[in-house]
């Protein structure tokens, strides 16, 4: 389970956020997500995997594919991205191990930016 303090943080920025958990495994959704400009959609539905994940520190996984200009590519339904009984999608990139769940999104942002 994550930190109590970290939920609050991440909370403050994403009200609409809640918790979930599949197969022994915690998550953080967050019902409506903005996406920089340029993406299109710009408001999707993510799901933070704040744990290791397919050779990730974490994933940040959205409910469908978004066309950007940022520098994460690789986009596809991963091996095991069905999770809560849905279909998720992610872009190939890394963030830094060791990161607050708030840290984690911003980092997770930085694929999408131009």
């Amino acid at each position: 389970m994550p930190d109590a303090q970290q939920i609050a943080e991440l909370k403050a920025l994403f009200p609409n956020l809640s918790l979930a958990s599949e197969g022994g495994v915690e998550f953080v959704l967050i019902e409506q997500f903005t996406l920089p400009e340029h993406c299109q959609p710009r408001e999707v539905k993510v799901l933070l995997c704040p744990h290791d994940r397919d050779g990730y520190p974490s994933r940040l996984f959205l409910d469908q594919k978004v066309a950007h200009r940022g520098k994460g590519t690789n986009w596809n339904p991963n091996t095991g991205s069905h999770i809560l009984g849905q279909t998720w999608w992610a872009v190939s990139w890394k963030t830094k191990a060791g990161l607050s769940l708030a840290q984690m999104v911003i980092d997770h942002l930085a694929a999408f930016r131009e």
